[in-house]
């Protein structure tokens, strides 16, 4: 967890150097300047934590879901940054808002320093390619986008994209089969609530799907089926 933890140590000590002039936001656009070159596997792991809870955050699942999509597909592509439409890139965080991120990111990191070291060999290397993870996070981000008012909606795609991350920045076997194991379950999870949506519009209807009420009985179904 080395280099991950000094970057986000690094960047914590940054903006409180900042605190002293006062500086209320930056640029998501500076932001990924700062993180080079790794800057989409450590900027997926700072947007991705505050979804860990289990608890949706329905209106910031979506942005944030659409943001680490394109990371994704930037990182798939073997861009830059700089390809980042000029509006994404000059999209303003509060800096308070970084600072909380980063502190609840670096104890993430730290309860998972309890993981085992284990060395890729040549052929895992494969598997934990920036390009294959980076599809990895595309799909959970465009899962973790979907405004679903169910427990685990978020944090399940979450969790996969922080391991994806992981997998791209630390050299740990482990992180890699998480990444994996959590592709799997976000497959089996939302493929469910597919198949439990279907059930419900074949015996109630689409209205009733997406009321309030057939949502809370989408809900329930995902009880009884886990």
């Amino acid at each position: 967890m080395n280099a991950s933890l000094q970057r986000i140590r690094a960047l914590q000590a940054l903006l409180s150097k900042e605190s002293e002039q006062e500086k209320p936001h930056h640029t998501l656009g500076e932001l990924l300047v700062f993180l080079e070159p790794i800057e989409f596997a450590l900027a997926g792991l700072l947007f991705s934590t505050p979804f860990l809870q289990p608890v949706p955050l329905l209106g910031l699942s979506t942005p944030f879901g659409g943001v680490l999509a394109a990371l994704g597909l930037l990182q798939v592509l073997g861009l830059g940054q700089a390809a980042l439409p000029k509006r994404i890139r000059n999209r303003p965080i509060e800096t308070a808002t970084i600072k909380k991120i980063l502190m609840y990111c670096e104890k993430i990191l730290l309860s998972l320093e309890k993981i085992p070291h284990w060395n890729l060999g040549s052929r895992e290397r494969i598997l934990a390619h920036p390009r294959v993870l980076g599809w990895h996070i595309v799909f959970m981000a465009l899962m973790l986008a979907l405004p679903l008012p169910i427990p685990f909606s978020n944090s399940i795609p979450a969790w996969g994209i922080v391991f994806s991350c992981l997998a791209m920045i630390e050299n740990n076997g482990f992180f890699v089969v998480f990444s994996y194991a959590f592709l799997v379950a976000n497959v089996f999870f939302f493929g469910a609530l597919v198949y439990l949506g279907i059930r419900i519009v074949m015996s109630e209807g689409v209205r009733h799907l997406f009321s309030i009420e057939g949502l809370g009985h989408l809900s329930e179904l995902m009880k009884n089926l886990f």
